[in-house]
Parts: structure tokens; sequence; C-alpha cells
């Protein structure tokens, strides 16, 4: 087995309750070689008081005024010596040989980033149904998973990740902007950076549910929300050749899939989407379009219409 050092990243945030059995978990792993920081995101139920007084130096533990979970994990990360990283929610619990097993499943493979699906418990630790939180188990077509979390929203569980060094370099920080999608944008610009991430390997982390994380109207507003700056950015930043590698048949054909993608590509890709909010993005790139002489007349050779277009896309 690898002796690499791991460093494990467990943002905290008014987890009092949970946070010793958290970071326990983290701590007795088979792998020895660990480096355990905790951020406290500006706590006010002593979470942090209680890690301290409990670990001592066994563990690197931060604290920084509240700034949102993107800021807490980035702090972790910039305290992070490993050669891996693996994230842990605040409230999750590691099972014994977790590290271990994503760490030789990295060394066995070319991925970059790996996941598990989680074990269910609920706020005592009891089992929950697969079924409860279907998102991380519903069946998926085997495409590239660029495609599927594009099309399908985010179904990687983020406590579960296990992360390369190298990967997190090319990826960056989390943006603290986003309090609901976080998670779920990092995945993308991986993937759409050109890192391989694989969902893998046995259940190695225990995903507490309970009323303080569940969904409610307003995390649902603020997700659709955050999704509409999240595919915009995707569209500017993201390798064009993994994104036509992702959708092989709709863009417009290029003899090198290193292009940009133009306006009109990013027209097709986001009117093609299930989501009404992001066919609507791909109606403001439309209408720009309608506007610029030189597509128009390019669109005139090739018989399109682009009001009948954007009429049959929405």
């Amino acid at each position: 087995m690898s002796s690499a050092l791991v460093t494990v990243v467990i943002p905290i945030f008014n987890q009092a309750k949970f946070v010793v059995e958290t970071v326990d978990s983290a701590l007795r792993q088979t792998h020895r070689n660990l480096q355990v920081v905790v951020v406290d995101d500006g706590s006010t139920d002593g979470g942090a008081e209680l890690l301290a007084t409990e670990f001592g130096n066994r563990i690197v533990l931060l604290q920084q005024r509240n700034g949102g979970p993107s800021s807490a994990i980035n702090k972790g990360l910039a305290a992070a010596d490993g050669a891996f990283i693996a994230l842990l929610g605040g409230d999750d619990v590691c099972v014994e040989d977790r590290i271990g097993t994503q760490l030789e499943l990295l060394h066995a493979t070319s991925n970059d980033i790996v996941f598990s699906k989680p074990f269910l418990i609920d706020a005592e630790g009891g089992p929950l149904a697969d079924e409860s939180f279907p998102v991380f188990f519903d069946e998926r077509p085997v495409q590239p998973l660029l495609r599927t979390l594009l099309l399908e929203g985010n179904f990687l569980c983020a406590p579960t990740a296990f992360m390369r060094r190298e990967a997190v370099r090319k990826t960056g920080t989390f943006r603290p902007g986003l309090i609901q999608l976080q998670d779920y944008d990092y995945w993308l610009r991986a993937a759409a950076s050109g890192l391989k991430l694989a969902e893998a390997g046995p259940r190695v982390v225990r995903y507490r549910r309970h009323s303080a994380n569940l969904s409610s109207t307003r995390a649902s507003f603020a997700s659709t929300a955050e999704s509409i700056p999240i595919f915009r950015s995707l569209l500017e930043t993201g390798a064009p050749a993994e994104l036509r590698r992702a959708f092989p048949s709709l863009f417009e054909p290029v003899a090198n899939p290193d292009t940009p993608l133009t306006s009109f590509d990013k027209a097709l890709f986001l009117l093609s989407h299930p989501r009404e909010e992001i066919r609507m993005m791909g109606v403001e790139h439309l209408v720009t379009l309608a506007e610029d002489p030189v597509f128009l007349a390019k669109a005139e050779r090739f018989g399109l219409n682009l009001t009948r277009f954007a009429l049959t896309a929405v």
C-alpha cells in the first residue's frame, strides 16, 4: 500500500453535535500518513473548541469569519500538504479504510478525481434507504461523465471526493459566490479541463441526512439561479475539445477540435438542454446572432431561419 501523505479537508459550520465523530473517523484510518485540516467557518456553537480539546495537535484547526462553504474549503486546500486530498463534510463519517481504498484506486487507474456512492445515515447515525435520496443512486446512461453532469445535474457525492494534488492545481479554487452548487461547478470545471473523474470502488463515506441539510424552497431557487453563471462560465472557459467530445454531433464541424466555440455553437448547446432556464440562455445568444450581419449572411447561405429555429428549439 502507498505511504503517500493524504490531507483530509473538513469544513465545519455549526455542526458541534457531529464534528468529534467526523474528525475521529478521519484520524482512525488504516492508512496512517494523514494530515487532517479542519476549517471552522465562523461557527457559534463551540464546535471548534470541542475539537481543540479532543484532538489537540493531531489536527490542523483553522478558524475564519463566516465566508461560506467554498471559502472554508479553499482555506483548507491552501493548508493541505498532501500529495492527495480527500474532502469530508463536517457531519459525515469515513469508513476505516476509506483513504487506503481510494488511494489504491487512484494508483491503479488514470483517474484524477474519484468518488464513491455513499451510505446514507440519519442524525443519530442510523441507516437510511438509498431510495430516500435517489440523486446518488439513479441509473444513468453510459456516456462521457461531462455530458451526464451537464444534462442531469450533480450526482457526485462531494464528501467522497478524493483528488490528486495536480488535479486541484489545475482546477483551482471553489467559487466563493456559489452557496448551493459550488461542488457541481468544481466537478464541471475539472471535467471540462480534461481531467478524468470517475465514480468507482466501494462505498467509503456515511453521508448524514438531517434537518439542517435537507432541501428547501429557498435552496432550490438558489440552485436554479446558480446554474446560469455556472453554464455561462463553462462555455467560456471549458476546453472546446472536451465539450465537443461530450457532444460529438451537436456543434458545427471543425478541423481542429480545440477551435473556440462560436456563439451559434453555444446557442445550439444551450437550446438543446432539458432545463428551461438553460434554454433561455440559448435564446439570448440567438438574439445577439440575429443582430450580427456576418452571421445572418452565413445563415442565409445555409437556409437557416433564426426565428423558426428559435421557436422550434424552445
